[in-house]
């Protein structure tokens, strides 16, 4: 599938109809992809989007207006074909407005769309969501899933990589069980750091999901280099993951997170789901920042 092609003076972005995913995102300066490339030994994923739901529902299932349906982890959004809407070579749109093959699991009324702009060595990102129902509530989350290459430039070492919070932060890690589900527990993440020294060994047992981060933006890098900063304001949750042995790490900002091991069921119940009243839009803007170069 063709992808469409944006440009700036400093990014080139590929970003493929499937999924609306940017699937490459390369510094021109200094010729550098900073996108993983979705090499299926270890992950086949770039930077899908995430909808209707963030995370994993408890037996995969959920219960609306009285039926149970039944979802994938990270929901159908990635797996569909989008429409072009708009595309200039600096910007371009796209749109999900229906749920095709997933219908029957998800029979809700919807409207998706994904806007991409690149401008010097920024990426500016929108997601919009358009509740065309006159009568329901549209019960739907949302996150992004961007990976970047670990170590983005490779006479970096792994280790010289941290994650720079905007501002100090005290938060815990919200465990997650060999579900993907979370469990219940929360284990003491760090207090008052702005910084965290990145290590493979830190993902051990799965992502590392945070909540309650007062930073709107997370940069990804060596101390001196070359950086990526992600900016997400409003994320009531982060989740940063990488697989063992991967050369990726994703950031990965979510309006949503995986069920509680004990859910029962109901989607309106589901940590992060958000209800769109009839007739309702919601927006949520994200920007990609290359900095240190």
């Amino acid at each position: 599938m063709k992808p469409v092609v944006l440009q700036s003076s400093a990014l080139e972005a590929h970003i493929s109809p499937m999924g609306a995913e940017i699937r490459g995102l390369k510094h021109l300066p200094t010729g550098t992809e900073l996108l993983w490339s979705g090499d299926a030994e270890h992950w086949k994923g770039v930077s899908p989007i995430l909808f209707p739901i963030v995370g994993r529902l408890r037996g995969d299932k959920y219960v609306w207006q009285g039926r149970s349906y039944s979802l994938p982890q990270h929901g159908f959004a990635r797996e569909m074909e989008w429409d072009v809407v708009h595309e200039d070579g600096q910007s371009a749109s796209f749109l999900l407005a229906h749920a095709g093959p997933y219908l029957e699991r998800y029979p809700q009324e919807f409207q998706l769309a994904s806007t991409y702009s690149v401008d010097g060595a920024a990426l500016d990102w929108r997601i919009d969501v358009f509740n065309p129902s006159s009568t329901d509530d549209l019960l739907f989350s949302v996150g992004a899933h961007p990976a970047f290459r670990w170590p983005l430039q490779p006479e970096v070492a792994l280790d010289a990589y941290s994650l720079h919070f905007e501002r100090p932060e005290s938060c815990d890690r919200l465990e997650v069980d060999i579900d993907g589900l979370l469990s219940g527990k929360k284990v003491p993440f760090f207090r008052d750091q702005d910084n965290l020294r990145l290590r493979p060994d830190l993902f051990r047992a799965g992502a590392v999901v945070l909540e309650g981060l007062k930073s709107d933006s997370v940069t990804f890098g060596p101390d001196h280099g070359m950086r990526v900063k992600l900016s997400a304001p409003g994320a009531p949750w982060w989740g940063f993951w990488t697989r063992p042995g991967a050369p990726f790490l994703c950031l990965e900002p979510w309006h949503g997170v995986a069920d509680r091991a004990s859910a029962d069921w109901d989607l309106r119940a589901k940590p992060g789901i958000i209800a769109l009243k009839p007739g309702d839009s919601w927006s949520w803007s994200l920007r990609i920042e290359v900095e240190g170069v």
